[in-house]
C-alpha cells in the first residue's frame, strides 16, 4: 500500500496522525446555545442597537396558587411588584446595564401582600431558590455595549423550588417586548458570566484515547496489507 493510499484511508475515517479532522473538531467543540445557572446570580440588562436605551421585558408567572404570590424585583431591599392585579404576567422596563434581583413574593399567613409577614424568594438568595435557563442566543455585535464581547440571550425561565426540596414550584418566563436585540445575562458581583454563541470558531479539543487506539489499528492493518502483499 503506496503512503499516499494510507493516508487517504486514514482521513477517510475522520483521523490524520498528531489530532482530528477539521469535520471531527467542529462536530466534538459546537458551543451551546443554552446556559444553565444553579447558583445565586442577578440578570444583567442587555440594550440592543435600537433607538433607545431602555430594556422592556414581559413576562409569564405559574405558581401552585395564583393567588397567593406575584413577581417582582428588589431595590435595594425594597420589593418592586410588577404583576399588579394580574398575578400571573406583567411587563417592565429597566435601563441596559442593570442588574436585577428577580423575586417571587408570597403574602404569608395574614393573605395580604405587603405586611411584615410576607415571604420574599430571591434570585441571588444564598438559599438557591431559582434557577436560570437562558436560551435563543444573541450575537453580542447587537448590543450597544461594547462590553459585551460574547452572546447574550433572548429569553430567560426561573424554575423556582420554593421549599428546596428539589423539585420546582413555580415558573416564571420572562421575554422581550420591543427590540428584537434587547437581551440579557447572568450576572454575579464579580460581573457578567459570559456563555459563547453557536457557530462561532471552535476552539481545539484533546484527541480522545478511544480515537488514538481506533487510528492505531488502522496503521497496524495498513502495515499487514503492505506484509502480505509483497509475501
Amino acid at each position: 500500500m503506496s503512503g499516499r493510499k494510507l493516508f487517504q484511508l486514514l482521513a477517510s475515517s475522520g483521523l490524520v496522525v498528531g489530532g482530528l479532522s477539521l469535520n471531527a473538531v467542529h462536530a466534538a467543540s459546537v458551543p451551546p446555545s443554552e446556559q444553565y445557572i444553579n447558583s445565586p446570580a442577578t440578570v444583567l440588562m442587555v440594550d440592543g442597537t435600537d433607538n433607545n436605551s431602555s430594556v422592556s421585558i414581559r413576562f409569564w408567572l405559574s405558581t401552585p396558587s395564583r393567588a397567593a404570590f406575584d413577581f417582582g424585583f428588589m431595590d435595594d431591599s425594597a420589593y418592586v411588584s410588577i404583576t399588579n392585579q394580574s398575578r400571573t404576567q406583567g411587563q417592565h422596563s429597566f435601563l441596559g446595564g442593570d442588574s436585577v434581583d428577580f423575586a417571587l413574593r408570597n403574602f404569608g399567613s395574614d393573605g395580604l401582600f405587603g405586611t411584615s409577614d410576607d415571604m420574599l424568594y430571591r434570585i441571588s438568595d444564598s438559599a438557591g431558590y431559582a434557577r436560570q435557563r437562558y436560551f435563543a442566543p444573541i450575537n453580542p455585535s447587537h448590543a450597544s455595549d461594547p462590553g459585551v464581547t460574547q452572546a447574550y440571550f433572548q429569553d430567560l425561565s426561573l424554575n423556582w423550588d420554593l421549599n428546596l426540596n428539589g423539585q420546582f414550584d413555580a415558573h416564571t418566563l420572562i421575554e422581550f417586548a420591543t427590540s428584537k436585540y434587547d437581551g440579557m445575562m447572568p450576572s454575579t458581583s464579580a460581573g457578567p458570566v459570559y456563555c459563547p454563541i453557536p457557530n462561532e470558531v471552535p476552539t481545539p479539543v484533546p484527541v480522545p484515547a478511544a480515537l488514538w487506539l481506533f487510528g492505531s489499528g488502522l496503521i497496524a492493518l495498513a502495515a499487514t496489507v503492505r506484509r502480505t502483499r509483497r509475501a
